[in-house]
């Protein structure tokens, strides 16, 4: 006897949130210049698995990623704040903070753009009819 159970649509429907392999999946397929997009992969690495980075904490400190980059703590900054102003992380607003002396938390996001359904068709569909 067969007891096979047919998936519930809560089964069926895509993640919603955080999902560390679509995230980096979406973030090798987008235009990302090669900075941004070799920061976006070392935040995924050191996110957790909601996709935060916490406050004070040291992985997201520039000095550090600048180490990792082999770049200048100031471009490190530069291209963290294009990673935001492109929607593929969110921070809280540096005029903001407190405590200052505290380094912002990191939340990788999906811009909308990235997360949106494809769209196919941006025109209306044929009806059939000869054109006048």
């Amino acid at each position: 006897m067969n007891t096979r159970t047919a998936p519930t649509p809560a089964v069926l429907a895509p993640p919603r949130g955080y999902d560390r392999d679509r995230w980096v999946s979406a973030v090798l397929a987008s235009n990302l210049q090669r900075n941004q997009r070799h920061l976006a992969l070392i935040l995924a690495h050191r996110a957790g698995p909601s996709g935060e980075l916490p406050a004070g904490g040291k992985h997201q400190e520039a000095g550090h990623l600048a180490g990792d980059m082999h770049l200048d703590p100031k471009r490190v900054r530069l291209v963290l704040t294009e990673l935001e102003l492109a929607g593929w992380i969110r921070r809280p607003d540096i005029h903001t903070w407190s405590p200052g002396y505290m380094v912002r938390p990191i939340t990788l996001v999906f811009p909308v753009v990235a997360d949106a359904p494809c769209a196919d068709r941006t025109e209306p569909a044929h009806t059939g009819e000869p054109a006048s």
